[in-house]
């Protein structure tokens, strides 16, 4: 297989600060491996959808390596809802807020180029001690697709660790702190890995909901497995605009855009990534938000299963699921709690630092409630205009205003679909 792929997989949100609710809320789990397999979590892409009476989370997390035994440990509190998903739903929300970029105006030509820049899946052994049943906890146990679920607490320190070791999870030494320090704050947790004989090939998104609103992300839990730096692309959908609590907030100058017309690329991702740099790793920069309808997704989903069937990944015929149904479930699931007419879209990308993982995050609703504009223009460029040798005098003129907003992109249902199909022939391929 490829060197670098995605493993796909959901992560629970627990109550936080919403609204009027007040209680703690974590996110988002941690990948391990075993010490003698050389994979490496390269990054994670997150949807948080908070309703006002469930939050359901979903996390593909980027890897490099050949994995065979990861394991996920999530923090929860009490039991949650597991369910299995599709990666078309990151297609979708993906296309609907990429950063575009174009060059710009040019007096002698009609200016449509543009560039998109993105903020860029048992037994124990005998002679190994099992706790007491009085120690562990098990709250629920079941396979959802192609994973082994278990969610529980343990009431001593190390049962917890040493329940999970004797069940085949392996836990690394440098995590086991991690996992002691969400027990002293009265959580449990969900591990999830592969059922035996399944191959990564055959793994789906998992999505897991929580009652209750909130957002946070325990960053604590997500460096397992990670290296120096943990990009992360993160979508919000809510009643309204999101931003980190505590931490910097920044935004892209579209004045400080540089168009180089031989390369026909602008200098977004370099800006981007020096401007959370100067964070220290800390910040998040906010690439995209806006009102969204979610009607509108239902049907541009309903339209290429319709359309294209057998190409989004919802679906299991193998249990007479449709993949309409699939979806539709999916969908209520991710929308639940929701009013349509209040519904935002906000998209957010960080570079995470070791030091920041160190930290949970915590997000909050942004006090301006202002759109961010994901198309943009550059001022200036450099390099040879395009239509110097054709038109003499050819230039950039100052005084002239942006041109409208238009883009050469695919709509958001074919560049979902070619997604899909493009995974697809990868699978079959492999």
């Amino acid at each position: 297989m490829p060197s670098s792929s995605f493993l796909r997989f959901a992560i629970p949100a627990l109550p936080l600060a919403f609204a009027a609710v007040t209680s703690d809320a974590h996110a988002c789990g941690g990948c391990v491996v075993p010490p003698d397999e050389s994979t490496v979590v390269t990054g994670h892409r997150m949807i948080f959808s908070v309703g006002k009476t469930q939050t359901t989370l979903y996390d593909q997390i980027e890897y490099a390596g050949d994995p065979e035994s990861f394991a996920w440990f999530l923090p929860i509190q009490g039991q949650v809802e597991i369910g299995l998903s599709s990666d078309a739903l990151f297609a979708f929300l993906g296309d609907a807020t990429q950063v575009v970029v174009r060059p710009p105006y040019l007096e002698c030509l009609a200016s449509d180029v543009v560039a998109s820049a993105e903020g860029s899946d048992r037994s124990s052994d005998p002679g190994v001690y099992v706790p007491p049943e009085e120690e562990v906890n098990v709250i629920a146990e079941e396979v959802v697709g192609p994973y082994e679920t278990v969610q529980l607490e343990a009431t001593s320190p190390g049962a917890l660790v040493e329940w999970l070791e004797s069940h085949g999870y392996a836990v690394p030494a440098d995590v086991e702190p991690v996992i002691a320090g969400y027990q002293k704050e009265g959580f449990g947790f969900l591990a999830m890995k592969l059922v035996p004989g399944e191959g990564v090939h055959s793994m789906r998104p998992v999505r897991i909901t929580t009652q209750g609103a909130g957002l946070s992300l325990p960053l604590r839990m997500v460096a397992a497995g990670t290296g120096a730096v943990t990009p992360v692309t993160l979508y919000v959908l809510s009643e309204g605009r999101y931003e980190a609590a505590a931490r910097p907030n920044v935004l892209v100058n579209q004045d400080d855009l540089v168009w180089s017309w031989d390369e026909g690329i602008s200098n977004y991702r370099s800006l981007r990534d020096t401007l959370l740099d100067g964070t220290d790793g800390f910040g998040l920069l906010t690439e995209a938000a806006a009102p969204y309808s979610g009607e509108s997704l239902r049907d541009r989903v309903t339209a290429i299963i319709e359309n294209s069937p057998d190409t989004t990944g919802w679906g299991d015929p193998a249990n007479g699921v449709s993949e309409l149904d699939d979806a539709t479930a999916d969908l209520d699931a991710l929308f639940t709690g929701l009013d349509d007419q209040s519904l935002w879209l906000t998209r957010m990308y960080a570079r995470f630092s070791r030091p920041a993982l160190a930290e949970d995050l915590a997000l909050t609703a942004s006090p301006s409630q202002e759109q961010v504009n994901r198309y943009l223009q550059a001022k200036t460029g450099v390099g040879t205009l395009p239509c110097q040798s054709e038109t003499p005098g050819c230039s950039v003129p100052s005084n002239r205003p942006s041109a409208p907003d238009r883009t050469l992109l695919l709509g958001a249902a074919a560049t979902a679909l070619a997604a899909a199909l493009r995974r697809r022939r990868h699978r079959r391929a492999s």
